[in-house]
């Protein structure tokens, strides 16, 4: 019910493109898809490391500018505020399918659980994750990527395939591993280490990459080199 459930939480399938095969048999280039990111951030935060405790953030200069005060927490994606009815769609739609996936990592991937379900935690205003584990859900629509690497991403990313096609599989290439995603299947692999990219597909196809930003890591450890701030109150999780 995976596909279906992700038609209905796009309101029908004219967001699809129903890809074909190239007439010559010949792999096609890729081809503009949609992303939407519904994603907790924490790059380019300013670092609070060895300012003064005594004096409010607001008053700080940095030369001769004034510390950015917008970036010292955790923001998100703007697509979270912009399609934000379609994100409390897909948490409807897909929430026994998070806590399953949440499950698996708990049982057989326990050490990385652990490290991420630390950072879901530490987000402000004990917001937590409606993705549980991860801090950031990418909903890839007629997807088929280039060769890459996301540097931005901590630890395991997981990819999950949905859809009505064929082909596009998940290529890993120091691995030399091609996983034939279908409709249901996931993979797990760390995307910051792994050069990867997907196979031309037939039909339509959808992809959800359930992700962390690795720049959490300085929130979660030291609340960006805030914590020791006479103003600044660590009561986000209380």
């Amino acid at each position: 019910m995976l596909f279906p459930s992700l038609v209905g939480s796009l309101d029908g399938p004219d967001l699809f493109n129903i890809q074909s095969p190239h007439p010559n048999g010949t792999e096609q280039p890729p081809r503009p898809f949609d992303c939407v990111h519904f994603s907790w951030y924490n790059r380019y935060a300013t670092k609070g490391t060895g300012a003064p405790s005594d004096i409010h953030p607001y008053e700080l200069h940095l030369g001769n500018a004034r510390t950015n005060v917008l970036q010292m927490l955790p923001y998100t994606a703007n697509d979270m505020a912009e399609y934000g009815q379609l994100f409390d769609n897909l948490v409807q739609a897909f929430q026994e399918v998070f806590l399953w996936i949440e499950d698996v990592f708990q049982v057989h991937l326990s050490a990385d659980y652990e490290d991420l379900a630390c950072i879901v935690e530490s987000l402000p205003g004990n917001i937590g994750s409606q993705v549980m584990l991860f801090a950031s859900l990418v909903m890839n629509l007629n997807v088929r990527t280039e060769v890459h690497r996301d540097k931005w991403e901590k630890s395991l990313c997981l990819v999950l395939a949905i859809g009505d096609f064929s082909g596009g599989a998940l290529v890993l290439k120091e691995q030399g591993l091609v996983f034939k995603l279908q409709n249901d299947d996931f993979a797990v692999f760390h995307s910051s280490e792994s050069t990867h990219f997907n196979l031309d597909f037939t039909g339509r196809r959808a992809s959800f990459v359930m992700q962390t930003d690795i720049a959490l890591d300085k929130w979660a450890e030291g609340r960006n080199g805030w914590s020791h701030s006479d103003f600044f109150f660590d009561n986000f999780n209380s």
